[in-house]
């Protein structure tokens, strides 16, 4: 039976005398609880209702949505809507919660004249069948879509666009978090205004995959190393800075968007400040910020903190907004407090000392250690030998938690035969070119060759890639050529497993390019 709400009557109840709180709400912690005071309590409680006293006492009580009660036994019940109901109650009475009286009291204090809400406008459902089908549409059904983070950024930045200034945003909204939606909006746009080298990433920038891949652009414009690179900063009136040039920052997007075209940057590989991939990345972008290529820095080991290795302009007035945040969910236009998800972001327990952090975890489950090397976009092409086929393949299997030296090994050798295999391809013979030692060709000789290669044909993000694994002039040593060496020749020089993949993370891209000859 299709629904028709358009002829359910309405009219007008009391919120204290004529509507009773649904004791059968699939929302109660309590199993059928009977006394009214019971369910206030477990709604406060359990279900935050002091956020929407909060968000009608400040903003209003919102009427685009109808609450709906259903008749039973002569008496009315709410039967879609009861948070709402237990806020306005106790806005009438802020005594039937004790424990939350002082704070619903505080704010009731707000409103000009609490009585304009002791009647409210709602649906009467036919029937309980009838209302059951309505919140099972409602609330199962999926029929409003979540706005993506961008979205929720626009919406801000179309009110600042439409002549609203920034301090009026914060009054007019005064239950959400705008300074992180307009901060969001105005980095987003920085990202959107890049000249782009590359027509695909050009192209990528316009895409839905792009704007899904916006919570992995937050874990990194959120985090305090990346802020302190770029000195970017919004002051009070929502004017945004930076401390770098135009050029300096095309340079840092243009790393940042490659890797989430090539999906080596996303929320999985950018897990923690501690991660190998987002260490490479800020080490990258430290080299990018500098301004003179890649110089030689101090070697930390793996692990380190970068923070303390990057050191330009610091930033400023975001020292709250700076950790690795997960993805906010739906938030609705002018919606108040109860009808978005709390989106302020709180330190990183990743940002504490070790011993903090230990402590912070004590009883979590582990993370689930990578055992292989992601080789899902290492695909070598037809005309590539069996061999290499083969050691790719046999790679991509290597437990990497039992035999880390086994996979150091393999990476190494699948490095030197890929760079071979990509120049052959293109009918190249590096030994002919005479980067070669007695005419031989070892790894050393094809990455110089190879970022030669990159230099006079490109892409450009390549370049300082290929020369931080070339020259080891990276904050890793194992991240580096000279330690790929190592393994392979000094019997005394060993790794462990996050030295491996993070050493992978290092040459991922590169094996992506010389798949594509």
């Amino acid at each position: 039976m299709l629904l028709d709400t358009a002829k359910w009557p309405e009219t007008h109840l009391d919120v204290l005398k004529d509507i009773q709180l649904d004791p059968k709400n699939v929302r109660l912690e309590i199993a059928d609880a009977k006394v009214e005071a019971d369910i206030i309590e477990d709604l406060f409680v359990n279900e935050d209702a002091l956020s929407l006293v909060d968000g009608i006492c400040k903003i209003g009580y919102l009427t685009h949505e109808t609450p709906v009660v259903v008749k039973r036994r002569g008496k009315y019940v709410m039967v879609e809507g009861n948070r709402r109901l237990a806020a306005l109650k106790a806005i009438q009475n802020p005594m039937l919660i004790p424990e939350f009286q002082a704070r619903v009291g505080a704010l009731a204090a707000l409103l000009p004249d609490r009585s304009q809400l002791s009647k409210i406008r709602v649906m009467i459902a036919p029937s309980q069948s009838e209302a059951d089908q309505l919140i099972a549409a409602i609330h199962t059904g999926n029929l409003r879509r979540p706005w993506t983070p961008g979205r929720q950024a626009a919406f801000f930045q179309a009110q600042i666009d439409s002549g609203r200034r920034y301090e009026d945003l914060i009054v007019r909204y005064p239950t959400i978090d705008v300074r992180k939606f307009v901060f969001r909006a105005h980095i987003i746009n920085l990202f959107r205004s890049v000249d782009y080298d590359e027509q695909e990433l050009r192209e990528f920038i316009k895409t839905k995959r792009w704007a899904k891949g916006l919570s992995t652009l937050a874990r990194i414009y959120e985090s305090k190393p990346f802020l302190s690179l770029t000195g970017l900063a919004m002051d009070a009136d929502g004017v945004m800075s930076k401390s770098i040039s135009d050029e300096t920052f095309a340079e840092m997007a243009d790393a940042i968007v490659r890797g989430m075209f090539e999906e080596n940057i996303n929320t999985r590989s950018l897990n923690s400040l501690n991660s190998p991939r987002y260490q490479q990345l800020m080490t990258e972008l430290s080299h990018i910020a500098r301004g003179d290529g890649l110089p030689g820095i101090a070697l930390a080991p793996a692990g380190a903190d970068l923070s303390a290795a990057i050191s330009p302009a610091p930033p400023r007035d975001l020292s709250d907004q700076s950790t690795l945040a997960p993805d906010v969910g739906d938030v609705q236009a002018g919606a108040v407090a109860h009808e978005m998800p709390d989106v302020s972001i709180s330190p990183s327990k990743e940002e504490t000392s070790s011993s903090s952090a230990a402590a912070a975890t004590v009883g979590m489950p582990r993370r689930k250690k990578q055992r292989n090397l992601d080789l899902g976009q290492v695909k070598a092409p037809e005309e590539y030998p069996a061999a290499v086929k083969e050691l790719l393949a046999e790679l991509s299997e290597i437990d990497v938690q039992k035999y880390p030296n086994a996979t150091f090994l393999t990476m190494r050798a699948a490095l030197e035969k890929s760079i071979k295999s990509f120049a052959e391809a293109k009918s190249i013979d590096i030994r002919g070119s005479g980067i070669n030692s007695d005419g031989r060709v070892q790894l050393g000789h094809c990455l110089t060759w190879l970022l030669e290669h990159v230099k006079a044909n490109g892409p450009k993000y390549l370049i300082q890639v290929v020369e931080g694994v070339r020259s080891g002039k990276l904050v890793t040593y194992t991240n580096s050529k000279d330690s790929l060496d190592a393994l392979n020749h000094n019997h005394h020089f060993g790794v462990d497993p996050d030295q491996t993949i993070a050493m992978w993370g290092s040459i991922d891209s590169i094996m992506r390019y010389l798949m594509k000859p």
